[in-house]
């Protein structure tokens, strides 16, 4: 009886050991894919984020750039504003169409002495030249504007 209940605590301790080995390794087998699941899932998270990062980084420099095109057109307004009234001038008032072709042509009347100035390198270079005219004489008569006088 000896041998037979030994046998029978051998056998069942094996079984134990059988029975515990097989629980270790579906836990383990359980634990490696709730740590692939979660590396997944932290993954797709970081890949959301650098997304979103990006994203965003875009959108503000797209911001940035939409403001400065706003500026520029304010800008612009306002440059063809003044445009539009000097062209309104130049089409209306004599004193200011005299005064644009004296500066801009050198126009001059019957009896102005004109004095010429040698222009700069860099006006040269630009080509913004502007005739610079000098009125020496004045006149008496009431033609003249105070421009010219």
């Amino acid at each position: 009886m000896s041998q037979a209940a030994n046998t029978f605590w051998i056998n069942k301790c094996d079984s134990s050991a059988r029975t515990g080995s097989a629980a270790k390794r579906r836990t383990l087998f359980h634990r490696f894919i709730d740590g692939v699941i979660l590396a997944i899932i932290i993954a797709a998270c970081a890949i959301c984020v650098s997304v979103y990062t990006r994203s965003r980084s875009e959108l503000d420099a797209a911001k940035a750039k939409n403001q400065a095109a706003a500026e520029k057109v304010q800008l612009l307004a306002g440059q063809v504003e003044k445009i539009e009234r000097d062209v309104k001038q130049l089409q209306t008032d004599v004193k200011v169409i005299e005064s644009f072709a004296r500066q801009k042509y050198g126009y001059v009347r019957a009896g102005d002495v004109v004095i010429k100035v040698e222009q700069d390198e860099s006006e040269e270079a630009t080509g913004t030249s502007e005739v610079r005219v000098a009125n020496l004489t004045p006149q008496s008569t009431g033609s003249y504007t105070d421009l010219s006088n």
